[in-house]
Formats: structure tokens, C-alpha cells, sequence
């Protein structure tokens, strides 16, 4: 039996469950990388300072204005190696009036400050027409002039600058993706699981319209688990229908052929009596066999379906050695007239517990079976022991006849079988089966085979309780 179905649910759900999961681990994991990011962006870029260092870029413009470019160059040079902030002066080409490097997001800040901020941002035209911005960067800004100019507990150290970063991923995105990826997963799992079952609910619609062609294994593909299993369940099912109807189908055939054969005779002996009125003793005579082949195949019948239908009678302790003996002392009249003996061979007493009339019939079908089929003058044996075990009995009943086809053999508990090595017999063809049913009921087996001296060997083996 296949165990994959259990496998294939638990990791759909699970998978499921884990992209959700995922997702939303993503989105917290993605908005806190942001955030970290940004932070980390504003501690190692330079920044613009627009609170601390307005007093030196105020006086710088002051400078600048009554002094010229020179003045303010030279104060420039000389507060490098000071506390005192670090002041640029960039003309409108973004090129610093000391030619150090400057970041052109910072320019770019500057020059939008020096409009809305005048006093962190200072731009001036000096007296050749030149523009410059005036402004501090916070990074050169040293803890002790910061302390100097301001107290951290007055204003914030600094200012952020205003950059445009990009904004991080909305915390829905990750989580919207995972909703969508554990919804596809869930309508694959869902089609991959309904689509056997729809095809096993066309099956049996099929069968019970009367389909019973109908097969629902080769349909699933190469699945392996309990839906391949169920659809292999299925087939068995219906071919054991299958058989069965078949089985009714040809019963009912046989039936019909064997009620009409001596009723075609009866007829027929009616139509002589009318021609020849002299001899209508032999017409009746003949028209009582053959009616009394009719009830007997009747009660052969009977029989049958009273063992299908579970009509069995009640349970009771049986001696084994005394029914048999009763069996073939009764079979001793047909045997003496075709000069066969029968020989009977037991052992200790053997009691079991079974129904009486069952056990009676099976022996006694396959016991006359074997008196019919055997050579005139010849033997029929009959034996019953425990072969060494006392929970299991074996009945033997062998003959000297002309045995049955190998190829036959599996065919002989069949109902009406007339195997190709028999000569014309007026059985009704029953007795093997019922005994085959009988012997069933009790949980035994019988079986036949032939006997290399020739004839026919027939075992009933019985559970003893």
C-alpha cells in the first residue's frame, strides 16, 4: 500500500505555511536592512551642519564680502589645524575656493539651503561677479568645538541631511507575494488531488451503467500512493464483478440448456406415445427419468444458491469416521453394478465441529463422482486422518478412470464442466461445486490432480477445531 498521499498533504501545508512565514520575515527583515542602512548612510556620509557652525560660516561671508577671495582664503588655510569647523566656499561650478573635494549631493543641499536656511547656508557675489555658497560639513566639526559652541542638551549635535534615499520595500509587498505563492501552491495541490477522485467518480458511473469494461488505474498516470492504490482497488473490484457476472451469465445459459434437453426428450416420447400407443409403458418410463433428472437438477440448483445466500443450517460436533462410513456403504449400490470396490481406510476417531448436511454432501458428491468416472473393475479408495496434525483433516478420494486434462484441472469444481476426457454422463454437473462451495463455508480447501497410475485424486482439507 502507497503512503505518499499522507506525505503530499503534510508538505503542501507545510510549504504553504513556510512561504507565509517567510514572507512576513522577509518584510520585517527587509524594513529593518532599510533602516539600518539609512543610518549607517547618514554616520559615514558628510553632512551638511546648519546649527553649530552658522557662526563661522556667518563670519567666513564677512570675510568674504570685506575682504575678497584672498582674506578668505587665507583664513581658510589657517583654520585647517583648528577646532573651528571646517567652512567651504564653492562658486556656482561646484569647485571649492581651496580646492578640496566635496560630494555634489552636497553642493546640490547647499545651494537649496542657502534659500530656505540662509543662516546654515550663505551665498555671496563678490565683487567680480562670482557667486559663492559658504557652508560647514559636520563631520570636521571636533567634539570639543561642538561642546564650545553649543550643549548637546540645547539642540541636537547635528542635523540629517535631507537626501534622497530610496524608501524600503512596503512590509506588505513580501507578504502579499507569500499569500500569492502559498495560494498557487494550494490549487495545484488541490487540482493534483481532485482530479483522481473525479476520474474514479466517472469509473463508477461507468460501472453502474453497465460499463464493466471500465478500468480506473491505467488513468492516474504514475502516481504511487493511496489514490493508485484505491484506483487499483477499484479495478479489482470490477473485474471481480466482472467474473461473477459472467459467472451468473453462463450458470444461467447452462441452466437453461440442461432444463431444456429433458424437457425436449419429454416432449418427444409424448409425440412417440401418440404414433405408437403400444409402447406407452417405455414413453412414461422414459418421461419419469427425465423428469426426475429435472428434479434432481432443480434440487442441484437449489442447493447452489442456499449456499451463496448463506443458508447453511446450525453448527454441531461431527464424527468423521462414522459419516464417511455411511457415505460409502450408501455409494457400495451404484459401485456393485458397474463392479468397483471401495476401500475405506481410518484412522483414530475424529471429531469436529462443522454443519452436518454440507459435510455430508461434499463427501458424498465427490465420492459418487469418483464411483461414475472410474473403469468398471476397478477401485475407488476413501481416507481420512490428520497427517500428523491434529489441526488440520485430509479426506482422500481417488479413482481408476481416465483422469481429467492438466489443462482442465483448475475447471472441474465449474458448474455443468464436462471435461474433454469424459464420456457422456447423465450428471447434472453440480456436485463438484457444490462440494467445493460446501467445503468453503468450513474455511477448508479441496483440490484434485491426477494420479500418475491413472484416474482422478480429489483432497478435501478441513480446519479441525
Amino acid at each position: 500500500m502507497g503512503s505518499g498521499l499522507f506525505w503530499k498533504f503534510f508538505l503542501v501545508i507545510w510549504l504553504a505555511l513556510l512561504t507565509m512565514g517567510a514572507g512576513m520575515g522577509a518584510a520585517f527583515w527587509l524594513q529593518r536592512n532599510a533602516a539600518l542602512s539609512i543610518e549607517a548612510e547618514y554616520e559615514h556620509k558628510p553632512k551638511l551642519d546648519a546649527h553649530h557652525a552658522a557662526p563661522f560660516v556667518g563670519a567666513a561671508g564677512l570675510i568674504l564680502q570685506k575682504g575678497g577671495k584672498d582674506a578668505l582664503r587665507n583664513f581658510l588655510e589657517e583654520s585647517r589645524n583648528t577646532q573651528v569647523p571646517a567652512v567651504f566656499a564653492v562658486n556656482e561650478l561646484g569647485k571649492d575656493l581651496l580646492d578640496r573635494e566635496i560630494p555634489p549631493e552636497i553642493i546640490e543641499q547647499a545651494k537649496s539651503l542657502a534659500v530656505s536656511n540662509p543662516s546654515a547656508v550663505q551665498r555671496i557675489k563678490t565683487a567680480d561677479g562670482q557667486i559663492y555658497y559658504l557652508f560647514a560639513i559636520f563631520p570636521d566639526i571636533s567634539p570639543a568645538t561642538v561642546h564650545a559652541v553649543a550643549s548637546p542638551y540645547e539642540n541636537p549635535p547635528f542635523e540629517k541631511s535631507r537626501y534622497l534615499h530610496p524608501d524600503p520595500p512596503p512590509p506588505w509587498l513580501p507578504i502579499i507575494l507569500g499569500f500569492f505563492v502559498s495560494l498557487i501552491f494550494s490549487g495545484v495541490s488541490a487540482w493534483y488531488f481532485a482530479k483522481p477522485i473525479r476520474q474514479l467518480r466517472s469509473a463508477f458511473a461507468a460501472v453502474a451503467d453497465g460499463d464493466l469494461n471500465t478500468r480506473a488505474h491505467q488513468t492516474m498516470g504514475q502516481r504511487h500512493d493511496e489514490l493508485a492504490d484505491l484506483g487499483l482497488s477499484f479495478d479489482h473490484m470490477v473485474n471481480q464483478i466482472q467474473l461473477l457476472v459472467n459467472a451468473q451469465q453462463r450458470l444461467l445459459h447452462d441452466v437453461s440448456h440442461e432444463l431444456r434437453s429433458p424437457l425436449a426428450r419429454i416432449q418427444a416420447a409424448i409425440g412417440l406415445a401418440y404414433q405408437q400407443p403400444d409402447k406407452t409403458p417405455l414413453t412414461l418410463e422414459r418421461i419419469e427419468k427425465e423428469s426426475q433428472r429435472m428434479n434432481d437438477l432443480i434440487g442441484e440448483l437449489l442447493a447452489l444458491s442456499r449456499l451463496g445466500a448463506g443458508v447453511i443450517g446450525k453448527l454441531e460436533v461431527i464424527d468423521i469416521n462414522e459419516l464417511i462410513a455411511e457415505i460409502v456403504e450408501d455409494a457400495r449400490l451404484e459401485a456393485d453394478s458397474k463392479n468397483v470396490s471401495i476401500q475405506l481406510t481410518t484412522t483414530e476417531e475424529i471429531l469436529i465441529k462443522g454443519y452436518y448436511d454440507l459435510i455430508s454432501r461434499a463427501i458424498e458428491n465427490v465420492l459418487r463422482n469418483a464411483v461414475k468416472h472410474t473403469s468398471s473393475n476397478s477401485e475407488v479408495t476413501v481416507s481420512a486422518d490428520l497427517g500428523g496434525n491434529d489441526h488440520q483433516l485430509y479426506i482422500v478420494v481417488t479413482d481408476q478412470g481416465q483422469g481429467v486434462a492438466d489443462n482442465e484441472l483448475s475447471a472441474i469444481f465449474e458448474p455443468f464442466f464436462r471435461g474433454s476426457n469424459s464420456q457422456k454422463s447423465q450428471s447434472i454437473g453440480l456436485g463438484l461445486t457444490i462440494a467445493q462451495k460446501a467445503i468453503e463455508v468450513h474455511h477448508g480447501k479441496i483440490s484434485a490432480s491426477n494420479r500418475k497410475e491413472g484416474g482422478l485424486r480429489v483432497e478435501i482439507n478441513l480446519p479441525v477445531s
